[in-house]
This record gives structure tokens, C-alpha cells and sequence, in this order.
């Protein structure tokens, strides 16, 4: 028992071939499928490798500057007198204030020529400063890495660049005045 629609195309299939589609509709048809890309597996693992290649070099040639620097690090170490503590953080604390104050202090070279009074509190200043960054630094041989003593360091560091400000904001270069206002620190 065969259904009666399939047996109605069977028998009259010829008549609805009758219409052949434009062949521009197939055109636009095959234009718009895409064509089946091939994958060539040479090109694809040749580019892995130089990427692999590029990052294992940048990964070593960092890897050499780090250790060079690292070696550099020791080489400067070996160099300090013996009984010298080397303590990185106090290291890096150093560096940055001790920037910190030359840049102030080259700010502060235009009002200490033109007043010379001036200059000599500040030297007076500094110089105590400096005897008691090196009492402090007897300190820190004697109580190795005492957390107290590097903190009166770092503050001694501060002590000054508030001084140097201090001179910066109450004798201006464009004032030229050479009154001095300046609060004394006590130490």
C-alpha cells in the first residue's frame, strides 16, 4: 500500500520538470558557498615553531640580564668593606631618598648662592643629620637588620628632604629675600 502523493509524483514527474531555474540563480548560489579551505599542516607547525623559538629566546636573553644583573649585585657586595650589612629593602629605601635629595637640593642651589647664610644652617643641618645617619648605621652593624634602626634611618632620610622643602617653600628664588624662617629640627 503505496501512499497515494508518492504515486501521484512517480506518474507525473515529467510535468513538474517542465521549469529549469536560471542558470544565474546557480551563480549566485555557488558564489556564496565557500570553498573548502585545505589545511596545510607544513605552514601551521612552522609558525608554532618560530613562535616558540622567538619566546624561548627573550625568555633566555632574560634570564641573562637578570643573572648578569644579579652577578653585577654580588660583585658590588664583595666589593663593600667587611662588616657592612647589606639589606635589600634598606638598599632600594637608599636609593630612592637619596635621589629624592639630590633633586632637592638642586632645587634648592639657586637660593643658597644668592644667601649664603642660608647655606651654612643648612650645611649645619645636614652635617648633624649625616653624624647621626652614621651612628645609626653603627647601630644596624652592632643589631643586625633591627627593624628600628632602619626605620630611624629611612626617617632620618625624610628629615631631610622636610628640610629641604621646608627651604623651598618659605625663601622662593623669585622673592629674593634671604630672611631666613626656617624652624630648626632637633635631633
Amino acid at each position: 500500500m503505496e501512499d497515494r502523493f508518492e504515486k501521484f509524483i512517480r506518474d507525473n514527474r515529467e510535468e513538474f520538470d517542465f521549469r529549469e531555474p536560471d542558470p544565474r540563480l546557480w551563480k549566485k548560489i555557488e558564489s556564496g558557498i565557500r570553498p573548502r579551505r585545505v589545511i596545510n599542516w607544513k605552514t601551521i607547525v612552522s609558525r608554532a615553531a618560530v613562535v616558540l623559538i622567538i619566546f624561548a629566546a627573550s625568555y633566555m636573553v632574560h634570564d641573562l640580564i637578570e643573572n648578569k644583573g644579579r652577578i653585577l649585585a654580588g660583585k658590588r657586595t664583595q666589593e663593600k668593606p667587611a662588616g657592612q650589612i647589606i639589606i635589600p629593602e634598606l638598599q632600594e629605601a637608599e636609593l630612592y631618598y637619596s635621589g629624592l635629595i639630590s633633586e632637592k637640593l638642586e632645587e634648592v642651589k639657586p637660593i643658597l648662592a644668592s644667601c649664603p647664610g642660608v647655606e651654612e644652617e643648612l650645611n649645619t643641618d645636614m652635617s648633624e643629620l649625616d653624624s647621626l645617619y652614621s651612628s645609626l648605621k653603627a647601630d644596624l652593624k652592632d643589631n643586625v637588620a633591627n627593624q628600628e634602626v632602619i626605620e630611624a634611618i629611612i626617617e632620618n632620610y625624610r628629615l631631610r628632604i622636610a628640610i629641604l622643602e621646608e627651604l623651598l617653600t618659605e625663601l622662593k628664588p623669585e622673592d629674593g629675600m634671604c630672611v631666613s624662617k626656617i624652624n630648626h629640627y632637633e635631633l
